[in-house]
């Protein structure tokens, strides 16, 4: 998609589920298509614990790098079989929820990918991966 048939769609905010990955906002990415990680990190990060493991994905529909990073998250979560929330955010990256549930989020980039262990703080990928998800994943949990 080109800037100005991004600015043509609407925003959208609050919790998001995957069949937004499969519309008009997603569909001529052509970097979030076909996702293939890393085997091998694939497979070290089948040896992580994932007990009480989730991930909250903060992203802009309307952000290039949560159009490109976020696609590859949920490849890396759908093998990993991760539990994970997806939160759309406007451009100026406000909750859009009651602000009583969106304390501490320190959302300055997107899309920002924090990594939850019995509810800690683990990490976050902020923005784009260092290596690639799957890697900066496995730094994190490691």
């Amino acid at each position: 998609m080109s800037q100005a048939q991004t600015d043509s769609l609407p925003i959208i905010t609050g919790t998001l589920n995957d069949t937004l990955f499969q519309s008009e906002w997603f569909a001529n990415w052509s970097q979030s298509k076909g996702y293939k990680p890393d085997a091998e990190t694939i497979k070290a990060l089948e040896q992580v614990n994932s007990n009480n493991l989730t991930f909250k994905v903060y992203l802009g529909t309307w952000c290039e790098d949560s159009q490109i990073h976020v696609p590859a998250f949920l490849v890396v979560a759908a093998i990993l079989n991760w539990k994970y929330e997806l939160i759309g955010v406007n451009r100026e990256k406000e909750c859009p929820f009651e602000k009583k549930n969106c304390k501490n989020w320190d959302i300055t980039k997107l899309p920002t990918i924090v990594v939850y262990q019995d509810q800690t703080e683990k990490g976050r990928i902020i923005e784009t991966p260092e290596l690639s998800v799957e890697k900066d994943l496995l730094k994190i949990l490691k």
